[in-house]
């Protein structure tokens, strides 16, 4: 699901370890106002602003790149069902722009006298969008009859391209009319809606990169290498081996020898691939499971996840190059019986919003395999 979010990803991007991901954004346009004429106004320009928020590139600096950037005014209403990656919408054939543009997320802008946080801006003069938009008079819903939005995409020029982050809610991102009204300049601002319909479409290559050997879009732990990536690129299954808890659960539930064993702390110990060819890393793992509920299978966050983020913890730990992540409260669900197993779902956070992708050391990995820190205690 994408729709919606604040933060959005644009761009196209390629490595050898996880192949091309690219994301195209579709919007609605909204007036700024409840309704308008703008055949009162005489239209000079307009421009498309986009506010970064950050981005994605192999360059760890994220130096400005090069991209191809173009805008398409779509030909197929933007409804409510349109809202998850795979969606696409039908576009006019020719763009309204098009055009190579440095993207550059880390530099303010100066227009005039004034310093602009960093942004995208792109000048449109496309005659027939423009005469669309000057003949319109009426509300927002007439509006977006005439207009029904537009499609924003980015490919790579160079080898490896670039994922931009944007602010989709900024008062800077929007369509901005210059124009003259009563002999003085004006601006008016076409927003994008903050709750209305928009999404993000991604799409994959993964030919010639290291997962496309793998066979599945959950990959086994019975690897050297897990690959984590944002974007739905993939998650992980732990296929954890209950055998080794079993004479455990099995005393909790029957009495035995080792009724009083109490486990005060599990910890899933992941060391970061030194493999990695770049430093931006996801930033949380977290931790889902299985439910199924009357025939129905969802995915939920073991309760750990839940309590908080300092006790369940998952953040990337720079000092250490590796993940922790407290599953305590799973492991005592599985002695207790509230859970019939404890398989878990290494699932990247901000999965949406970011590109970040980080390869993790496997159960295979010679040096510093992934592993399962217990410790508990049991009274005599």
């Amino acid at each position: 699901l994408t729709a919606n979010y604040r933060y959005n990803v644009f761009g196209e991007y390629k490595d050898d370890k996880f192949g091309t991901v690219s994301s195209e954004i579709f919007t609605q346009l909204c007036l700024s106002s409840t309704a308008e004429d703008f055949t009162t106004f005489a239209i000079d320009s307009i421009y498309l602003t986009l506010a970064y928020s950050g981005g994605y590139s192999i360059d760890t600096a994220l130096a400005p790149t090069r991209m191809k950037v173009s805008i398409y005014e779509l030909n197929e209403v933007l409804d409510s069902t349109k809202k998850y990656s795979f969606d696409d919408v039908a576009v006019n054939s020719m763009p309204i722009f098009s055009s190579e543009v440095d993207i550059d997320v880390n530099n303010d802008i100066v227009i005039g006298t004034d310093t602009l946080n960093p942004q995208l801006r792109l000048k449109i003069t496309n005659d027939e969008f423009i005469q669309k938009i000057q003949s319109f008079t009426g509300d927002n819903d007439q509006f977006q009859e005439l207009i029904k939005g537009i499609k924003i995409v980015a490919e790579k020029v160079d080898e490896n391209g670039f994922m931009a982050y944007v602010d989709m809610t900024s008062a800077t991102t929007g369509l901005v009319l210059y124009y003259e009204k009563d002999s003085k300049k004006q601006t008016y601002k076409l927003n994008f809606p903050e709750k209305g319909n928009r999404f993000m479409r991604y799409e994959y290559d993964f030919s010639g990169s290291d997962i496309n050997s793998l066979s599945s879009d959950t990959l086994g732990l019975n690897e050297e290498y897990i690959y984590l990536g944002n974007m739905g690129i993939s998650m992980a299954k732990l296929d954890i081996d209950e055998e080794a808890f079993k004479h455990w659960k099995d005393s909790v539930n029957n009495g035995g020898e080792h009724n009083n064993v109490a486990i005060n702390r599990a910890v899933i110990e992941i060391p970061v691939a030194e493999i990695n060819q770049s430093l931006l890393p996801i930033r949380k793992i977290l931790c889902y499971r299985k439910y199924v509920s009357d025939g129905d299978t969802t995915m939920v966050l073991i309760h750990d996840a839940q309590v908080s983020d300092t006790y369940y913890d998952g953040m990337y730990e720079y000092s250490t190059n590796s993940y922790r992540i407290n599953v305590t409260m799973h492991f005592e669900n599985y002695l207790n019986g509230n859970i019939d197993n404890l398989d878990l779902y290494l699932v990247p956070d901000e999965r949406r919003s970011t590109a970040n992708r980080v390869i993790l050391n496997g159960t295979k990995h010679p040096n510093k395999p992934i592993n399962i820190r217990i410790t508990y205690s049991q009274p005599k």
